[in-house]
């Protein structure tokens, strides 16, 4: 990809040049490969410019979603889709003055979507994928999933600004979903902290996120290990709950374009941003996920 990776990618090599043949012979194919180098960046900025260039031309902009993952999408009754992801890509839609026109396709088709060119754009909790960065490029998130702590809002032990998680897990019962990020998290700490005085953590794995979130408030366990979109769905009707820090294993949803795209990405990128600062996107995420979310 490039270099509007939010902290989730880095290029893949370090390919360097080897000249040999003497001071001239290296001069000549040093500017023999620059020149190659130029013409690859002209083309490819011609080719950068060109989805951008019709979406400005058109006014639309092709967007690829898996609506079978509520609440980020979904198809209502009449056949509408519906959610934070639809909702988020016509508020983009609106900040970059084009109309979005949506297509519903099947999750594992989506990267080859923008790749090909079929769609400009993925909005549907996607994950950044390091390993596509030749093909695809992805924006800075606009939500974070993954796993996180949840604790009773009175009482329930928070995580310290720098300290370890392992360290908040110090003599805490834990519930989580069997075989779950934080089932794995929860037995990393236990394993870690073993033989340490007082340090004990034990582990409570319940049949689904649900249950150890039930568990938490049934006053069997301190915390619970749960993915976070659960978390905030149980929080919405739990007010005596909150998350015990950041995400304990976060897991950024992007924007996907083609590698091509680069004014496209820099626009929804400038877009994203403004949107986070002026409240859209915490409203949005508060609408869909709850406070907790924003």
């Amino acid at each position: 990809m490039g270099d509007e990776v939010s902290g989730t990618g880095k290029r893949k090599d370090g390919r360097r040049w080897a000249v040999g043949g003497g001071w001239w012979s290296g001069v000549v194919v040093f500017a023999a490969v620059a020149a190659l180098a130029a013409i690859w960046v002209a083309s490819q900025q011609r080719e950068e410019d060109a989805a951008w260039a019709r979406i400005r031309l058109t006014g639309v902009l092709r967007l690829a979603t898996d609506a079978s993952y509520p609440p980020f999408a979904a198809v209502d009754e009449n056949g509408e889709l519906f959610g934070f992801d639809i909702d988020l890509a016509e508020a983009l839609g609106r900040r970059l003055r084009v109309r979005v026109e949506f297509e519903n396709i099947a999750y594992d088709a989506l990267l080859a979507a923008v790749v090909s060119g079929r769609n400009d754009v993925v909005i549907s909790a996607f994950a950044p994928q390091p390993d596509k960065l030749d093909e695809a490029a992805f924006t800075r998130p606009y939500f974070v999933s993954g796993t996180v702590a949840v604790v009773k809002e009175e009482g329930g032990r928070k995580k310290k600004e720098g300290g370890s998680w392992a360290d908040w897990a110090r003599g805490q019962r834990l519930a989580v979903e069997y075989g779950a990020g934080g089932d794995v998290a929860a037995r990393q700490w236990a394993r870690q902290l073993a033989g340490q005085q007082a340090a004990g953590v034990t582990v409570l794995p319940q049949p689904t996120a649900q249950d150890a979130l039930l568990t938490l408030v049934n006053g069997a366990a301190d915390a619970a290990l749960v993915d976070a979109v659960t978390a905030y769905e149980f929080l919405r009707s739990q007010p005596g709950l909150a998350l015990a820090g950041p995400p304990v294993e976060p897991e950024p949803y992007v924007i996907a374009v083609s590698a091509r795209s680069r004014e496209l990405l820099l626009a929804l990128n400038r877009a994203l941003a403004e949107m986070e600062a002026d409240g859209t996107l915490p409203d949005l995420r508060a609408k869909w996920f709850g406070e907790a979310a924003r």
